[in-house]
């Protein structure tokens, strides 16, 4: 049993490590000012940023529940599941936005 659970679970550890080596090595620059690069202004990559974290997160529930554990049922509720959690994020994602919008007519 853990010749199956161990692969996954190394590899996805090395890419943890892995990307907290890199964020130590290049930090981000961030903006002179908070609303330089908000949300608001860049819909696209908030939306792109959703749908990498869906696709990762069929990407585990794919390794783990259908293809290590063998529940291909898991899957069909992940894509809905997930849906439903990725709807809920665009929505305040959007109210979000037209808060700050309003805000920064005034």
């Amino acid at each position: 049993m853990l010749r199956v659970f161990l692969p996954p679970l190394i590899t996805a550890y090395a890419i943890f490590v892995a990307m907290v080596f890199v964020a130590v090595c290049r930090p981000v620059r961030r903006p002179g000012r908070l609303g330089d690069r908000s949300a608001p202004r860049y819909p696209g990559r908030l939306i792109g940023m959703i749908v990498v974290g869906y696709a990762t997160f069929l990407a585990i529930v794919l390794v783990f529940h259908v293809w290590i554990a063998d529940q291909p049922d898991a899957f069909a509720s992940a894509i809905w599941g997930g849906a439903f959690l990725c709807g809920i994020t665009l929505v305040l994602a959007a109210v979000s936005s037209l808060v700050e919008r309003r805000r920064a007519r005034r």
